[in-house]
């Protein structure tokens, strides 16, 4: 997400950082952030290595020892695996974000002016 930052100004930065933490937060609660659902995401994940990762998930879910700790271990490394590409997800729809971002910043800043000049 480095690249993203280097397209705003240094005071946007802050705010842009805000936007996308909102953004992580929606997708994994099933809710809409720029267009982009956690079904987008999903299909994402599972392309990142032509579906071999899908199969991987399934075989662990069929033969998972629930009483072992190396299960707990296994569902920990599809975690870490799941949250860097939940990274990728986010930089793979950098343009997307930012064209949002954008529009809306537009928006906020139109609008406390308006307010601003009502006083």
């Amino acid at each position: 997400m480095k690249n993203i930052f280097n397209q705003v100004s240094p005071q946007e930065v802050e705010t842009l950082e805000r936007f996308l933490d909102i953004g992580k937060h929606r997708i994994l609660n099933n809710r809409e952030f720029c267009g982009l659902s956690v079904s987008d995401f999903v299909t994402f994940y599972f392309e990142v290595h032509d579906g071999k990762l899908a199969n991987a998930m399934v075989k662990f879910l069929i033969t998972a020892d629930c009483g072992s700790n190396n299960t707990l271990l296994v569902l920990m490394g599809f975690q870490e695996f799941a949250k860097d590409v939940f990274e990728e997800f986010f930089n793979e729809n950098e343009s997307t974000i930012l064209k949002v971002f954008r529009a809306e910043y537009k928006e906020q800043k139109e609008e406390l002016e308006i307010a601003l000049a009502g006083l």
